[in-house]
């Protein structure tokens, strides 16, 4: 809660009622539906309901929590609310634009939790914020705009160099012995004119030349080969940054995926780390040798005539706090740039993916509307970035400039004068003076475009540091137990779990599966049964309770022999680019051809495999797009078995076959449960007519459990799940009975 909605919320209410609290919600919408401020203080007896308005706080209405039969969220057009149900009786508590929808609806259940009596988690319902400033947080990233140092990300970026230290240093050394040949010829320019070109000495003048043209070879070969380094340290360390993200990505658990879009991460691999490729070969070392020369002019106008030189430099602070200005505002576009750029390649993404489903609702055009939507949005960012950089640049050309009219202004002053407030100068010093002066414009150019675009280039690298500083939701323990003997009971004690702090999926789970057991999960969709497996294989840790197998909790357990001790046949069959072989043998590349050929054969896929030109060499395309549907799940099968789990999931593994089909999985999955412990998760429930137990979820909790006669007979939830289904079934027989006889009779 902000400290001035706080101190509105004691005003109103008291300390007392203030400091006991549960959570308080602002609102951007006024109790009137207008646009204002509004908030909702909830404490464990009651809710109050209050106007901001003017700086001042009033009570609209108090409500006693244990008045309410129910608090709901409801969408509105362009607006969202949380109303609560007293005696059948709707009632407003308060209402938001349409962006603050997903906090009133962990509102709502948070409510609904307090109205229960039980405890609630006020930063559920809170916007993600900034825990230094409180700023909310762009949608896609952890990154706040407002307090990353660019500073510790260029030095944090700069430590992927350690390994090649001695390249490193042989760059610097490059780079300052360019730096003083480029400097040299203003001094020479000085002899040039004060001691050749007055009292006329050809020899002199001769060996001048040969100097200048000398020191300009030498410059260019020293430049030649410290591009030739930077590029292969920019190829290395970038390779070894990518390299070190995908390994992390890896490493990463779903609820990192679950926030992100596909296109924002694939944007962190290609975009991101580009952009960083580019301040490593391009932006670090033009930083480092225009700033050399930005220091070293000075000091050689200094030491050459520091009288003039203080005059010549007046309008560099002025630069500087330009610079610091520009830098902030820079900074601020270019994040919104990267954030939009990641939105537009996550629609691209989600397009492209379903660009069958865009073919089939004719939905080109809406597409392409959407979409251009987009590039608006990037071109605008775009091009408010160009706006403040062309507004930027002339200001600081002017300075420069002045800098030049400084020069003649009290150099000629001093040669024409003897004196005007300096010492007497030579022309040969004026000379130098202008030439070095004139190297520090294409500096000053080059050092002001690099704020802008080292601007983009850190900012994507905070986004590449931000993945890389996500720590795992599921990790290896510290200590991590072995599981010994697979024969163990496998126990859900207690277990809540909800992707989201406010939003609870499951609530409650207490169940028992002894060793070798199948146990059917069934129920409507969206009731839990996708979820309580994915707690089972880890994807997931729970909120509240524990999973055990043998007493002993699986978030204790070593998670790579934890992986090999499940497997799982997903929903939707995934198959990755490659061949059957490199399919079937993905959790054991290992394996002999023999052992792939069984798995298939196990999970029926061994007879249309060989009818393919390559056999178990077969290219399946992407995502598997050349096998129909029910190949790739027996593909799927396959892998499974050849995993050799001791726990087997099936998550709706037959929902893709024909009926033949699934008989004959049926009979493979008969050999498998052989040993093992089998959860399989169905929507057709005659799939689980072999199933030792059944549980009927509903809501997230277990309402049924028990076999198919026991339940049968409950005459609950489970029964009307089976009537459904055998009505439907009666239904295509009929359908199927129409067709044979209008086929009979010679109907179109």
């Amino acid at each position: 809660m902000e400290a001035e909605v706080a101190n509105l919320v004691r005003e109103a209410l008291g300390d007392d009622v203030a400091s006991s609290a549960s959570f308080v919600i602002e609102s951007d919408l006024a109790p009137s539906g207008e646009y204002g401020r509004a908030a909702l203080v909830a404490t464990s007896t009651a809710l109050y309901r209050l106007a901001l308005e003017g700086g001042k706080v009033r009570v609209i209405q108090e409500v006693p929590l244990h008045d309410l039969d129910e608090v709901r969220y409801e969408e509105l057009v362009d607006a969202a609310s949380i109303v609560g149900v007293r005696d059948g009786t709707t009632f407003e508590l308060i209402r938001a634009t349409a962006v603050h929808g997903t906090m009133l609806v962990h509102a709502a259940k948070t409510l609904n939790r307090l109205r229960e009596g039980l405890a609630v988690q006020a930063e559920a319902i809170e916007p993600r914020r900034c825990p230094k400033c409180r700023r909310p947080l762009p949608p896609d990233s952890d990154v706040c705009e407002f307090c990353t140092s660019h500073g510790k990300t260029l030095i944090r970026l700069m430590r992927f160099l350690k390994p090649y230290k001695w390249r490193v240093a042989f760059s610097a050394a490059l780079l300052f012995a360019i730096t003083a040949l480029d400097l040299l010829p203003g001094y020479l320019i000085r002899v040039l004119v004060d001691s050749v070109l007055e009292p006329k000495d050809p020899s002199l003048f001769v060996l001048l030349i040969v100097a200048f043209a000398g020191a300009r070879v030498v410059s260019t070969g020293l430049q030649m080969v410290r591009f030739w380094t930077n590029a292969w340290l920019g190829k290395q360390v970038t390779m070894d940054i990518r390299n070190r993200l995908f390994e992390h990505f890896q490493a990463l658990s779903l609820s990192f995926y679950d926030r992100r879009t596909v296109g924002s991460v694939m944007s962190r691999m290609t975009n991101d780390t580009g952009a960083l490729y580019e301040v490593l070969v391009d932006g670090i070392p033009m930083v480092l040798r225009n700033g050399l020369l930005l220091i070293g002019i000075p000091v050689a106008l200094l030491w050459m005539n520091w009288q003039v030189a203080i005059w010549t430099l007046l309008p560099i602070p002025f630069i500087l706090i330009l610079v610091r200005y520009f830098r902030h505002r820079i900074v601020r576009v270019w994040r919104r740039y990267w954030h939009t750029w990641s939105r537009l390649s996550g629609a691209l993404n989600g397009i492209l993916s379903g660009m069958r489903i865009v073919k089939a609702f004719r939905g080109e055009q809406h597409e392409v509307r959407r979409f251009g939507r987009r590039i608006q949005d990037l071109a605008d960012t775009g091009y408010t970035a160009e706006t403040v950089w062309a507004t930027f640049y002339p200001v600081i050309m002017l300075l420069v400039g002045l800098g030049s009219l400084l020069v003649w202004f009290v150099g000629g002053s001093a040669i024409l004068y003897g004196e005007a407030g300096a010492e007497t100068m030579t022309v040969g010093e004026l000379f130098a003076f202008t030439f070095w002066l004139s190297m520090m414009t294409g500096p000053l150019e080059i050092m002001s475009r690099l704020i802008d675009w080292m601007s983009r280039a850190l900012t994507a690298s905070e986004r590449v540091f931000e993945v890389l500083d996500t720590i795992p939701d599921i990790r290896q323990p510290a200590d991590p137990k072995r599981l010994g003997d697979y024969a163990q009971v496998i126990r859900f004690e207690n277990v809540r779990f909800g992707y989201e702090k406010a939003h609870e999926v499951l609530h409650d789970i207490n169940l028992e599966v002894r060793p070798g057991e199948m146990i059917g999960i069934v129920g409507p969709s969206g009731s839990g049964k996708t979820t309580l497996m994915n707690l089972l294989l880890r994807f997931y840790d729970p909120t509240e309770g524990r999973i055990t197998i043998g007493g002993v909790d699986i978030r204790e357990l070593d998670l790579d022999e934890y992986r090999r001790f499940v497997s799982i046949v997903p929903q939707e069959s995934f198959l990755f680019p490659g061949s059957v072989r490199h399919n079937v043998a993905y959790g054991r590349p290992d394996a002999e051809p023999e052992e792939v050929m069984q798995a298939a054969a196990s999970a029926n896929a061994h007879d249309f495999v060989i009818k393919f030109p390559d056999g178990y060499d077969s290219y399946v395309g992407e995502r598997g797009q050349r096998l129909s549907g029910g190949e790739r799940q027996r593909i799927a099968i396959a892998r499974a078995i050849l995993h050799d789990p001791k726990v087997l999931v099936l998550d709706e593994a037959t929902s893709s076959v024909d009926t033949e089909t699934e008989r004959r999985i049926q009979e493979a999955l008969q050999n498998l449960i052989e040993g093992r412990t089998v959860f399989a998760v169905a929507h057709r429930l005659s799939t689980l007519r072999n199933a030792d137990r059944i549980i009927v979820m509903d809501e997230g909790r277990i309402v049924e459990v028990g076999t198919h006669e026991d339940l049968m007979e409950m005459d609950g939830l489970y029964r009307k799940l089976v009537n459904m289904q055998l009505d439907l079934a009666r239904v295509r027989a009929e359908f199927v009975g129409i067709e044979e006889e209008e086929a009979e009779a010679g109907a179109p």
